[in-house]
C-alpha cells in the first residue's frame, strides 16, 4: 500500500515540475544525488544505523521515481523505465525492513542494481569503488564506495575491514 501511495504522489510532484525546472537538471545532477543518498543509506549500514539507512533510502526512493525522463538518451529511456521499478522496489525494502538484517539483504541487491545502472549509463562523477563481501549470504555481496578503504555495511563494526575493492566505475 506504502509502495502504492509513494509511486501516486511521485507522479503527482512530477506533474507539478515546471518546464525550466526540469530543463535545468540533467543526468550528471542527477546521478550525483542518486549515488550521495545510496552512499548515505550504505554507510547507515556500516554503522549499524537502521533508522539512518532508512531515511536516506527513502530519499533515495524518492530521487528515483522523480527522475525527469528527458535527462537518459532517448535510445536509452527504455531501458531506465525497465530499471527504475526495480530500484525503487528494492529500496524500498531498506526503508520498510523490519531488521537490520533485512535491510542489509536488500542493500545487497541494491547495490548490485546501482552498479548495473553505472554499468548502463556510465559514471559522469568521480571514480566509484566496487567492493567484494565474501561472507555474506549464499553469494557474493557488493557495495560501492568513493574511497579504497574497506566500510563493510553488511557486517557493521563487527567485520568492518572484510572485504576488497574488485573494480572502479
Amino acid at each position: 500500500m506504502r509502495k502504492a501511495l509513494f509511486l501516486i504522489f511521485a507522479a503527482f510532484l512530477l506533474s507539478g515540475i515546471s518546464n525550466v525546472q526540469a530543463q535545468e537538471e540533467d543526468f550528471a545532477t542527477r546521478f550525483e544525488r542518486i549515488i550521495e543518498q545510496y552512499m548515505n543509506t550504505k554507510d547507515g549500514l556500516v554503522h549499524n544505523r537502521t533508522d539512518l539507512a532508512a531515511a536516506w533510502g527513502e530519499r533515495l526512493e524518492t530521487t528515483l521515481c522523480t527522475a525527469p525522463d528527458h535527462i537518459f538518451p532517448e535510445e536509452e529511456l527504455l531501458i531506465w523505465t525497465e530499471m527504475r521499478p526495480g530500484l525503487v522496489e528494492v529500496t524500498a525494502e531498506i526503508v520498510d525492513a523490519e531488521t537490520i538484517e533485512n535491510q542489509r539483504e536488500a542493500l545487497a541487491e541494491l547495490s548490485t542494481g546501482i552498479k548495473k545502472f553505472i554499468d548502463q549509463f556510465g559514471n559522469p562523477g568521480e571514480t566509484l569503488f566496487v567492493f567484494s563481501c565474501p561472507h555474506f549470504g549464499e553469494v557474493e555481496a557488493v557495495w560501492l564506495n568513493r574511497n579504497e578503504r574497506v566500510a563493510n555495511p553488511y557486517h557493521g563494526p563487527e567485520m568492518i575491514n572484510c572485504g576488497e575493492v574488485i573494480g572502479q566505475l
